[in-house]
């Protein structure tokens, strides 16, 4: 009966972790973006779609079907490929299509110029999975500072 019970335990603990992935995974993610806008006093959206994070095994070959977990941070917002917010846009949890790839798309929202300093504004997703994570950033400067004709001298 002891025995039945033990593997009963290591049967239910073996199949339970079937969507997670392997201790030994790693991710790999997008490249960190930097973003100049032009001078402007109105607000805008950008939209960073297809942010496609990797999930992999140490000899390089991708694992499907595993749970990778998304979280944002600074001004970004998880969305879907229309810009429209998630329901709950700081935290997305999904599982890796046949390439091993976890999918998602974000958003950031530059305000606009209201003097001459330059608005700076980031953004991050960090997809992870186990004990391993990537950390995507985006940096986005609009520039506000605009050409001061110089003082004309009156002569006296």
């Amino acid at each position: 009966m002891r025995r039945a019970l033990v593997l009963f335990s290591l049967f239910f603990m073996v199949s339970g972790c079937g969507d997670r992935a392997p201790s030994d995974s790693t991710v790999t993610g997008p490249a960190d973006n930097t973003t100049s806008l032009s001078i402007s006093t109105t607000s805008s959206l950008l939209i960073f779609r297809a942010l496609d994070f990797i999930v992999a095994g140490p000899d390089g070959s991708v694992r499907p079907d595993v749970e990778i977990e998304f979280f944002t941070g600074g001004n970004a917002f998880l969305s879907d490929f229309n810009a429209i917010p998630l329901s709950n846009p700081g935290v997305l949890k999904t599982k890796t299509d046949e390439l091993g790839i976890g999918r998602v798309s974000a958003t950031i929202t530059v305000p606009g110029c209201t003097g001459t300093t330059n608005v700076v504004v980031t953004g991050s997703v960090l997809g992870t999975v186990g004990s391993d994570s990537h950390l995507w950033r985006a940096t986005i400067t609009r520039n506000c500072t605009t050409l001061v004709a110089p003082a004309i001298s009156t002569p006296s």
